[in-house]
């Protein structure tokens, strides 16, 4: 197996790039990880979406991180993968579930795909999946302002949800739960479409309370 020695990583439920990593993260720095060259499929779906992986994957990859000041067994399913172009560290739970991914600082991840370039391609058997559209090529404070709102959305009256569907489309409509369905379609698919309305509109709300 290849490794990578001396990097840090910073696991979060989303993937975060380097450069949204706040000052207060719990970063993590690794003595010894371990390399896995994967499929541009396999990795964009551990990436960006909620899977369960293959045990035949936990038993390559387990106790083979080394960590600084960690005890091992607080992380016993640790990983990185690339595709050729990109990298990722992974941390997986004993059921094969994400407990954990973060990126790596970009010189870091240049040296993993330079390291797999001698490697071959193993994809490993993903056994559930489930698509997490609103957390792909998004910000962390967009998907933070998306959770923000759409707890709003969910305490809001009838009648403050008809408003903002107003300000948000310019049209009326007076089924709630049409109203409801769209504006949190358009915030999880087209967020920087509405964002904007939907900020100011609960900043206002907020003020008049």
């Amino acid at each position: 197996m290849n490794y990578i020695y001396d990097v840090l990583a910073n696991f979060n439920n989303c993937f975060y790039d380097f450069f949204d990593w706040n000052i207060d993260d719990d970063i993590v720095h690794i003595k010894k990880l371990p390399i896995l060259k994967v499929s541009y499929s396999f990795f964009n779906k551990v990436k960006y979406h909620e899977v369960v992986v293959s045990k035949d994957l936990l038993d390559k990859i387990y106790h083979k991180t080394d960590f600084f000041k960690i005890n091992k067994n607080k992380y016993s399913y640790v990983c990185a993968f690339c595709d050729g172009n990109e990298a990722i560290i992974m941390n997986f739970s004993s059921n094969g579930s994400i407990l954990g991914r973060s990126s790596f600082l970009i010189d870091e991840e240049n040296e993993v795909v330079d390291l797999s370039e001698c490697l071959d391609v193993v994809d490993y058997s993903i056994i559930d999946f489930k698509e997490c559209v609103y957390s792909v090529f998004k910000t962390r404070k967009e998907l933070s302002d998306i959770s923000y709102f759409l707890s709003e959305l969910k305490s809001m009256s009838d009648d403050k949800l008809k408003y903002l569907y107003f300000e948000c489309f310019n049209e009326f409509e007076s089924d709630v739960q049409k109203v409801y369905d769209k504006i949190f379609y358009e915030l999880e698919h087209s967020f920087n479409s509405i964002c904007d309305k939907v900020s100011n509109f609960l900043k206002l709300t907020s003020f008049n309370k």
